[in-house]
């Protein structure tokens, strides 16, 4: 679809990257572009935009079609399941922005194959696209095997638990060091809850290169 102005782009420059939007100054390639496409579909969905520079700076792409043509290969060939993605032409003052919704996938977890024909599973982590540790990938699958289930019951946690979700809705994120003194546990014990609560559907598990940390789903 092409529509002729940038409104919308706009807006996503506004609104800045997260964990539902990310930019490109260009689409590399189809391997790359699939890393970001699975990284949106095995989170909360979203949009890749090509034609934003870092600083959010307007810049366009060179050539549609074949961005195009990356995109729509990333997703069908080179994301494992397949992601099905709509695209969007947004054009103004000779300026092309390619934009691409993701929605949140019910298959998780997709994998990307890179050009050497290795398959790794990526998410979205605040505005980073990062690869998706083991227990990531079982979180994930566990989402799609309760997508039609009723919502959790939180009145079948203990003060513990109920005191971490009271946490994360006033402070957002945690990590596993943060809980155990939080609720004055070991380690151990904690990072069974946290892993419970994650396979329930309670919380979510974020990989950061510095350490995992968790947010209410």
């Amino acid at each position: 679809m092409q529509i002729n102005n940038h409104d919308k782009v706009r807006q996503w420059v506004k609104q800045g990257e997260s964990d539902t939007l990310e930019f490109k100054v260009q689409i590399p390639d189809a391997p790359k572009a699939a890393r970001a496409i699975c990284a949106l579909a095995n989170t909360r969905g979203g949009y890749l935009v090509a034609g934003i520079a870092d600083d959010g700076e307007i810049v366009g792409i060179i050539e549609p079609d074949k961005d195009k043509a990356f995109l729509t290969e990333a997703a069908l060939i080179y994301c494992v399941p397949p992601v099905q993605i709509e695209i969007w032409e947004y054009t103004e003052d000779f300026l092309t922005v390619l934009a691409a919704y993701i929605p949140e996938s019910n298959h998780k977890p997709h994998k990307a194959i890179n050009k050497n024909g290795l398959e790794q599973a990526f998410i979205r982590t605040g505005n980073k696209t990062m690869p998706a540790a083991p227990m990531v990938q079982k979180v994930l699958r566990n989402e799609v095997n309760n997508h039609h289930s009723d919502p959790p019951d939180n009145t079948k946690l203990n003060s513990k638990e109920k005191g971490l979700l009271e946490y994360l809705a006033k402070k957002e994120t945690i990590t596993l060091k943060q809980f155990a003194r939080l609720v004055n546990i070991s380690e151990r014990r904690a990072r069974r809850m946290l892993v419970q609560l994650t396979l329930d559907g309670y919380i979510r598990i974020h990989t950061s290169n510095k350490e995992d940390f968790y947010t209410l789903s």
